[in-house]
């Protein structure tokens, strides 16, 4: 039986612990409470006099400041023998936490969408790094035991910026459709009809974009997070495209068959057709 975040206290001998409830967190304390005993943590400050095996980090990530204190804190509190950090991070985060608590710490970014977020866990291979072959081991037993696909890499700055790297692809595939969807505009060519010429060519993205306003808490959150690592024209451009394409939805600047196509929605920027 799960110990909800609102209970005060908690006595259990051995238990996983999940410290952030949100979308991802809720998805993984759901999963892990099928095979073992769930302790969860949010906001409330929860007392737990249970010995925490795995405890599984799932906090907003705002600094590196704030992140690793905050990892560090729970690491001393809750003293697991394996934390295991599901947030998107900067490369170097988990690092830190794990030298400067001096224990053991993997990495795991989650991939999927927020929706159904239970069933891709499930689905996609849950990569995991960590300082240790030891500690790549215990995180990669325990993520399989509760019936997670895992892989391992060699580092965890590779993994902190594969994830990263993931989601701003996402944003450069869009804000190229942001970016012809205006060349459309401005000869009055159909978008639709003119991104069907790259159907057959292989070499290409086999997924076909909306080039409406990215939204949602990922692809742009994450595109700055990579600014703060070393500056990029080439993602400074998607940032002021998107905000071209915010102003140009507010001021109505683009045709009416665009606005029809559905790139002025707000949200995460949907896709048209996985081909």
């Amino acid at each position: 039986m799960a110990v909800e975040s609102r209970s005060a206290s908690t006595s259990r001998e051995n238990a996983t612990l999940v410290v952030g409830l949100g979308e991802v967190g809720g998805a993984i304390a759901a999963i892990v409470e099928r095979t073992e005993t769930v302790l969860r943590h949010d906001l409330e400050r929860v007392e737990i006099a249970a010995s925490v095996d795995v405890m599984h980090l799932c906090i907003p990530f705002k600094s590196s400041a704030q992140f690793e204190a905050s990892a560090i804190e729970y690491v001393e509190r809750f003293k697991p023998a394996l934390t295991i950090i599901h947030s998107t991070v900067m490369p170097g985060t988990t690092r830190a936490i794990a030298r400067n608590s001096r224990s053991a710490v993997a990495y795991s970014p989650v991939r999927g969408k927020h929706v159904r977020m239970q069933e891709d866990l499930l689905r996609y291979v849950k990569f995991v790094a960590a300082l240790t072959d030891a500690d790549a081991a215990l995180a990669e037993t325990h993520l399989q035991n509760v019936g997670m696909k895992t892989r391992r890499m060699a580092k965890v700055e590779t993994l902190e910026l594969a994830k990263l790297a993931e989601t701003t692809y996402f944003g450069v595939c869009i804000a190229f459709a942001q970016e012809l969807n205006r060349y459309a505009d401005h000869v009055r060519a159909d978008y639709q009809e003119a991104i069907e010429f790259f159907h057959e060519v292989e070499c290409l993205p086999r997924t076909e974009y909306f080039p409406g306003v990215i939204g949602g808490h990922c692809v742009m959150p994450n595109i700055e997070l990579l600014l703060r690592v070393a500056p990029s024209p080439v993602l400074a451009a998607i940032v002021e495209s998107n905000e071209r394409r915010e102003y140009e939805c507010e001021h109505s600047s683009i045709s009416a068959e665009s606005i029809a196509l559905g790139e002025c929605e707000s949200g995460e920027a949907k896709v048209l057709v996985n081909r």
